[in-house]
C-alpha cells in the first residue's frame, strides 16, 4: 500500500512515533515531497509515519511559533481530508505542482502528531509555492 505526496530533495527529514514494527510499504517520490508509511507494530495495531523528503521543511516547522494545543486532532483530520481532496483534484487536472496522488484515508486512526505534521506540510507547501491549496482560506 503506497501513499505519497511530492515536493523537492530526497532526504528523510522526519520520522514520527514508532517503536518496533514491520514496514509494509514506502516509496520515495521522484522529486521529493513526503510519504505516508503504515506499520504493523508488535501489538498488531496499525500505525502511521510521515516521512518528509524536503530538508527545509523541518527548519520551517521549527521556526514557526505555533502552539500545537490550538488544534484538536479532530480539526486537523478534517482539514487534512479537505486538503488531500483538493490536492488529488489538482493532481487529476494535471497541475504539475501536484505530481502524485495522495491516498489519505479519513477513517484511519492517525494520531495527533501525524495529523499535525501533515497539516503543517500543506501550510509549508502553500508558503513555499506561494499558492493556496484551498481557495478562499
Amino acid at each position: 500500500m503506497k501513499n505519497l505526496l511530492p515536493f523537492s530533495v530526497l532526504v528523510v527529514v522526519s520520522a514520527i512515533i514508532f517503536s518496533c514494527g514491520v514496514q509494509r510499504g514506502v516509496k520515495s517520490p521522484a522529486n521529493g515531497g513526503f510519504a505516508i508509511k503504515d506499520t504493523v507494530s508488535a501489538q498488531d495495531s496499525l500505525e502511521y509515519e510521515l516521512i518528509v523528503f524536503d530538508p527545509s521543511f523541518e527548519y520551517w516547522l521549527q521556526s514557526r511559533s505555533i502552539n500545537k494545543s490550538q488544534y484538536s486532532n479532530h480539526y486537523l483530520k478534517n482539514m487534512n481530508r479537505i486538503y488531500a481532496d483538493e490536492w488529488n483534484r489538482r493532481y487529476a487536472r494535471g497541475d504539475r505542482r501536484f505530481d502524485s496522488y495522495l491516498n489519505y484515508d479519513p477513517f484511519a486512526e492517525y494520531d495527533f502528531e501525524f495529523s499535525y505534521r501533515l497539516f503543517m506540510y500543506f501550510k509549508y507547501f502553500e508558503e513555499v509555492h506561494r499558492i493556496k491549496i484551498l481557495p478562499g482560506r
